[in-house]
Parts: C-alpha cells; sequence; structure tokens
C-alpha cells in the first residue's frame, strides 16, 4: 500500500465533491481503526465498520446476496453516507457528504468510481 497514494486517493474524493465532503475515513475491515482520512472520526469508522459485519451477517442469514461495492444512508441534517466496500483487499472507505451540496448521480456515477480506482492504484503500488 502506497501511503502517499492513499492519500492522494483522498484528495481526488475531496476535489471530485466540490465543497459536499464533511468527513471521510479508509479502514482495514474488522479493525475499525483508519489509515487515511479526511475530518476523520474514529467512532463513526469503529460504529460503521460493525455496521458492515452485521448487515453482510444478516444478509447472509436471510439468504440474501452480499454487499456489492458500497451501501449508502440517507441520514437526517442533510447528511449522507456512502461505505465502499473493498473486500478482496479487507477494506472500507466510508464518507459523509452533504447531501445539499451533492447531486446523487454525481456522487455514485463520478464520484465514487474515481475513488474506488484511485483506492486500488494505492493498494495495488
Amino acid at each position: 500500500m502506497n501511503a502517499k497514494k492513499l492519500k492522494e486517493a483522498v484528495n481526488v474524493l475531496n476535489e471530485s465533491l466540490d465543497g459536499a465532503l464533511m468527513a471521510t475515513d479508509i479502514w482495514g475491515s474488522g479493525t475499525g481503526t483508519a489509515i487515511a482520512g479526511y475530518n476523520q472520526n474514529p467512532q463513526a469508522t469503529a460504529l460503521f465498520d460493525k455496521v458492515t459485519d452485521y448487515m453482510r451477517k444478516a444478509l447472509k442469514g436471510a439468504g440474501f446476496p452480499d454487499i456489492k461495492d458500497y451501501y449508502l444512508l440517507e441520514m437526517e441534517n442533510n447528511a449522507m453516507v456512502v461505505v465502499l466496500q473493498f473486500k478482496e483487499q479487507g477494506f472500507q472507505w466510508g464518507i459523509l457528504v452533504d447531501s445539499n451540496k451533492v447531486n446523487l448521480g454525481m456522487l455514485l456515477n463520478i464520484s465514487v468510481p474515481a475513488a474506488r480506482k484511485a483506492f486500488l492504484e494505492a493498494y495495488n503500488d
């Protein structure tokens, strides 16, 4: 993992969201400990690590397929969380955005794919 490129991946996300990014963390799945981020929130990182684990177990128990590339939560106070999944690499990337400042299509079709690509480049370097 290239730490410099990982920080660049966070910058790519921040720039693509053009002022909508409130906070972000990248962490190892199962650890809840961030390795990179912006306006980091260790409690949120640990929480979403547990949420992902719980959802995967609940989905499997109900006979549903696993989470693919991400899940999204629309929250009160114009907040939206996207948690990217990098299952093969063993990482997750939580993104908190102001939903008043970002278009959902832009978020899911431009920012998320750019962030995924930048993370994988950092991971594989």
